[in-house]
């Protein structure tokens, strides 16, 4: 099972240790965390920041313009500087509070998928810039009513689709490894999971053999608008109104 990453803003050589000790050491659930590699990127579900540097806020407002994270935990000596909407840490940091930290953003998310149906979708491919393009427009589409995992291969998507329920996949063609037809049949094989193929391979060959893969539809990258609407309408069985089409100015990354 993929873990659950953490990015993170501003903290401590101190603070990564506790939490590495705390997530390397632990024989629990929160052995299914971990911190991701570099601080200011987007690639985690979780962000922690640390609201006592008045730079990390400023770097957190850059972060949010393009990436939607789950949940956010503001570490920091006051509330004050809390961000808007998330878990509130104060110092010191200690394993005790921040394992009650992650357990109470992670009950939540699983709390407010039950409560307001969501709909579960999984994008898989190798880029990050298209992974986060595509996790955005969904959120920027769905709203509260989107679950939105990645993964960067097929080798690593198959576990999630048999430990979780997906209503809907995207998946990338052309990946290192195991490829997005081979994927496809697999997953087809296991589920009921309806499948769209993500790729920038537009020929008829292509769609030929995205069919022949048992896929249920095909969109050329970089996704128009429109055509991710309509992918939703069909294949998450939802009206028209229920998508939200307000999009934010980002740029289009999904060049891939």
């Amino acid at each position: 099972m993929d873990k659950i990453l953490i990015s993170h803003i501003g903290l401590t050589l101190k603070d990564i240790r506790v939490i590495r000790n705390l997530f390397h050491l632990s024989t629990t659930w929160l052995g299914n965390f971990d911190l991701v590699s570099e601080a200011n990127t987007p690639q985690g579900q979780i962000l922690l920041v640390n609201t006592d540097i008045t730079k990390s806020r400023t770097q957190w407002e850059l972060l949010s313009r393009f990436k939607h994270f789950e949940s956010i935990i503001s570490l920091g000596s006051s509330i004050e500087f809390s961000i808007p909407d998330s878990f509130q840490l104060q110092r010191p940091l200690v394993s005790r509070r921040l394992a009650e930290a992650l357990k109470a953003v992670t009950s939540y998310q699983h709390h407010e998928t039950e409560d307001n149906h969501q709909f579960n979708i999984l994008v898989v491919d190798d880029s990050l810039p298209v992974r986060t393009f595509m996790k955005q427009k969904l959120h920027d589409l769905l709203g509260s009513n989107a679950g939105v995992d990645v993964a960067e291969s097929g080798e690593s998507a198959i576990p999630m689709i048999s430990n979780a329920h997906y209503d809907l996949v995207f998946m990338d063609v052309v990946m290192p490894g195991m490829d997005g037809y081979k994927a496809c049949r697999t997953i087809k094989s296991k589920t009921k999971t309806q499948v769209v193929m993500l790729t920038s391979k537009s020929s008829t060959l292509n769609r030929v053999k995205a069919k022949m893969s048992g896929c249920d539809g095909y969109i050329t990258k970089p996704p128009q608008d429109n055509e991710l609407q309509n992918a939703l309408k069909k294949h998450l069985k939802i009206e028209s109104e229920a998508i939200t089409s307000v999009f934010s100015d980002l740029p289009n990354l999904a060049t891939h």
